[in-house]
């Protein structure tokens, strides 16, 4: 899957014709139409139904078309720090790509600004400011750079329990309801939640997030019956929803509680504890992090600022 075999499958979504896609690319039709067929070939299923009017795209090949076009645009902004020196660019591309970093940490989107806080102190118990960066991105895409030797050590939202690199646990969320404003359960119990679940829609979340936390979600929609969804993928648009009173769902507390436990904003946040799971929080060391000095002692010192009451605030 090339470049140029995912910016073909754009231009023909685009122009709804293989041959105009083929004419806007300056290549043939049928070296267009191949590519298309190895890449459905490799993706393993049919990204376009073909008939005498042209080309449309399946419900596969729309599901698929935002991500490809994402890809697309994340290589370009790449490329366009990291390309040729010769052509001019902004002096602060030029800082970006080049600015030394000894070591690199990761922290997971979902988590809170006081996750990210204990990464950052924790990193500089080791190293100076002008010596590590703290990237955000999904759970699986942390875990992929771990694998990868491309991060130095993330902290995560763990489903798992057999990771290629070393891990340690350092924590558990709470998995919290976030519901209407102005309803409420009249019990702590299964039916009781249950029935409250059943008179909305719930919110899925089509992103890494839904995917990484499959087997929970899955549990969940088993235990409380879920049958009516909503499918979103931004907590803000879930939020809205929420808040107009159309939607019901579960995420991590940190998403939608402060520091001290209490919902930031609307709409309200409450816990169940012993209806909803926990979740584990994980700190995992690549090899090439335990080369550059990161120990367990990080996922220590990572713990112990997770669990220790922050100060200054309200």
């Amino acid at each position: 899957m090339d470049v140029e075999t995912i910016r073909s499958f754009l231009a023909v979504a685009r122009h709804r014709s293989i041959s105009k896609a083929a004419a806007s690319l300056y290549v043939t039709q049928p070296t267009m139409s191949q590519r298309l067929r190895r890449l459905e070939e490799s993706l393993g299923f049919a990204l376009f139904e073909r008939d005498w009017t042209g080309v449309a795209l399946t419900r596969q090949g729309a599901y698929f078309l935002p991500y490809a076009a994402q890809l697309l645009r994340d290589l370009s902004n790449a490329s366009a720090v990291l390309g040729e020196r010769a052509v001019p660019k902004p002096r602060s591309y030029a800082e970006v790509a080049d600015h030394p970093r000894k070591a690199r940490f990761g922290v997971d989107d979902w988590l809170s600004e006081r996750s990210v806080r204990a990464v950052v102190r924790a990193a500089l118990g080791a190293f100076s400011v002008d010596e590590f960066r703290v990237t955000s991105r999904p759970a699986t895409t942390l875990i992929d750079l771990l694998e990868l030797n491309q991060l130095d050590a993330g902290l995560f939202y763990s489903v798992g329990t057999d990771y290629p690199f070393h891990t340690e646990d350092v924590g558990t969320e709470e998995i919290v309801l976030v519901h209407p404003p102005g309803t409420s359960l009249e019990e702590e119990s299964v039916p009781a939640l249950r029935e409250l679940i059943s008179r909305y829609r719930f919110v899925l979340f089509d992103n890494p997030v839904l995917t990484h936390h499959a087997q929970i979600t899955t549990t969940l929609i088993d235990t409380y019956e879920i049958s009516r969804f909503h499918v979103v993928d931004d907590y803000r648009t879930m939020r809205a929803l929420i808040g107009l009173g159309e939607c019901i769902t579960v995420v991590p507390a940190g998403v939608v509680l402060d520091d001290r436990g209490r919902a930031s904003v609307d709409p309200p946040a409450t816990r169940l504890p012993g209806l909803l799971p926990k979740i584990k929080v994980t700190v995992g060391i690549s090899d090439i992090g335990r080369e550059h000095g990161v120990t367990a002692a990080f996922a220590r010192s990572v713990a112990g600022l997770l669990a220790a009451p922050e100060h200054g605030t309200d």
